[in-house]
């Protein structure tokens, strides 16, 4: 069994009596008399020290995955793909709205700011491009397909 350091003083107990009765159990002690907790984490001991009854088929394995296959129709993820579309074209729009709402207040503000001086440069239109050129080319190519 694991030990946890961080067990109460009752969690402490009974891990120590389970120990005890596994160890009693694996050295073929006689049982103590008048602990009847003792008793029962012996017999569950030796219940578990026992191999089942039954034995499984020896094709188990295939015959439930054979089934779990024909129970669940297969996932294509249509439903994820139209809901992140409708997600994105709600936030073009809202980002469209509070353009048309709030640009006139705070659009001077970037040609004077840090934001205005970092778009002014050519090479983060550079590496803009090269980003949104990889991002097409990768979904032209087909490598995004899932698997």
């Amino acid at each position: 069994m694991n030990h946890d350091a961080r067990l109460s003083p009752l969690e402490e107990r009974e891990w120590s009596l389970q120990e005890r009765a596994l160890a009693d159990q694996r050295a073929g002690r006689a049982p103590r008399a008048g602990d009847a907790s003792s008793d029962t984490y012996r017999r569950m001991a030796e219940l578990l020290a026992q191999p089942p009854d039954e034995q499984l088929p020896a094709d188990f394995a295939r015959r439930v995955a054979r089934r779990a296959a024909t129970a669940a129709p297969p996932l294509d993820g249509r439903l994820e793909r139209d809901l992140f579309a409708l997600l994105v074209a709600v936030m073009v729009v809202a980002g469209l709205a509070v353009f048309a709402i709030y640009g006139a207040r705070w659009l001077p503000v970037l040609d004077q700011g840090a934001v205005g001086a970092w778009l002014a440069r050519p090479w983060v239109w550079a590496l803009a491009a090269c980003l949104g050129l990889s991002r097409l080319s990768r979904h032209w190519l087909g490598h995004d397909q899932p698997a």
